[in-house]
């Protein structure tokens, strides 16, 4: 039997390809378009209020911590002095809004390096914390509470240290 091989020069037809990169065209300018788009409310929706619980109208609001004006606090044998009292001055003497809320709480134990461990001073502050809580629950119950150690204050010593969150109301009333 004879072999007969059959070379065939022909080329391949490209139009086939070109629709395919025509689409694939179409779809990349389609995400360029949705990806820039900005969709602009209408009047309407400014013009609406949102309603709280104190009565008053607002758009929207949000809680901005005042952190360049910490209220820091010597506790000596856990005697707590007259926070309401205290916070109300601070807030005044500041420019804190009055009802602003406490957002964040830093309570520090001490500890005698030489005589006692780092563990006291957790103690300290742990036991601190709680009386805080029992005592001013008004004042602490949504904080953030952290607590820390240091040897550079007498061990019957602790030290909190607050942070003030005002509530900001953006819209019209």
């Amino acid at each position: 039997m004879i072999e007969s091989s059959i070379n065939s020069t022909e080329e391949d037809d490209l139009s086939g390809v070109s629709g395919w990169m025509y689409a694939d065209l179409l779809i990349g300018l389609m995400v360029i378009f949705l990806a820039t788009i900005t969709f602009v409310p209408s009047s309407s929706v400014f013009a609406e209020k949102g309603s709280l619980a104190t009565g008053k109208s607002y758009f929207y609001t949000y809680s901005r911590v005042v952190q360049d004006k910490p209220l820091s606090i010597l506790v000596e044998n856990g005697q707590l002095p007259n926070l309401v009292d205290l916070f109300k001055n601070f807030k005044s003497e500041n420019g804190i809004a009055p009802d602003a809320t406490v957002a964040y709480v830093q309570i520090v134990g001490s500890y005698k390096l030489n005589l006692e461990t780092q563990q006291d001073g957790v103690s300290r502050a742990l036991s601190l914390s709680q009386k805080l809580e029992r005592d001013f629950h008004d004042l602490f119950g949504s904080a953030s509470t952290t607590f820390n150690t240091t040897t550079s204050i007498p061990s019957n010593q602790a030290v909190i240290r607050v942070l003030f969150a005002e509530v900001i109301s953006v819209g019209k009333e």
